[in-house]
């Protein structure tokens, strides 16, 4: 596996899951919290905290599957 790959996926990625955790969380976290400041925050940490996460998960796939000198 080329060692930027990671980086890439994470680069790429990081708008579409933004785009999915915002339809799919901000109009409840608008009626919670009611500020919008807030709301984007705490979009920013769970898409990072996401992203990290599908960055580890892609990172063990592929070393399952060629292993280390992928």
């Amino acid at each position: 596996m080329k060692g930027g790959l990671p980086v890439v996926l994470g680069v790429v990625w990081t708008p579409i899951i933004w785009m999915v955790l915002a339809a799919f969380f901000g109009p409840a976290m608008e009626r919670v919290i009611g500020v919008w400041q807030v709301n984007v925050a705490i979009l920013v940490v769970a898409t990072l905290l996401a992203m990290v996460a599908l960055i580890r998960l892609f990172k063990m796939v592929v070393l399952k599957i060629f292993g280390k000198t992928g």
